[in-house]
């Protein structure tokens, strides 16, 4: 009995010591965005979070999308592009950001150097693809303005 009262303290201090370290990682505040379907064939939507590192490091970006996920291996390329979105628009690549996994429907990205503040003080969007090249990199799943263009 002893050792299962040890065992529940040591998980406890285990899962407050982490949350703690997250906690500690990130500024408080977090943005969040919806990334919305374009392409209705594929019928993704999605939301991209952005979290500031608390050493000021840079920015933390989540892009999980929504639809149907697969088992198979393949990843939809990722932009954050300066502007508001704008359909049948090429505009300027800000930052690739990380290919968003179809087996969990999810991308992180960390970028160096920006802050919340600045997401906030500029307009940009995302646009996720459906390949990196080809016919089909001009197939946008989902996009979405970000930062100052969404207030």
């Amino acid at each position: 009995m002893k050792k299962l009262i040890g065992l529940l303290i040591l998980v406890s201090i285990f899962f407050s010591s982490c949350s703690e370290l997250e906690d500690s990682l990130y500024e408080k505040e977090a943005l969040a965005y919806d990334l919305q379907t374009v392409s209705a064939e594929y019928g993704y939507s999605g939301e991209a979070t952005f979290r500031q590192f608390s050493n000021g490091s840079g920015l933390e970006i989540t892009i999980q999308l929504f639809g149907e996920a697969s088992e198979d291996e393949y990843y939809f390329p990722a932009h954050l592009h300066f502007g508001p979105y704008e359909e049948e628009t090429h505009a300027g690549m800000a930052e690739m950001l990380s290919s968003v996994d179809i087996r969990p429907l999810k991308s992180v990205t960390v970028l160096e150097g920006y802050t919340l503040a600045d997401l906030k003080e500029n307009e940009y969007h995302i646009k996720v693809h459906l390949a990196a090249d080809g016919p089909e990199y001009d197939v946008i799943l989902v996009a979405g303005n970000v930062g100052k263009t969404t207030e």
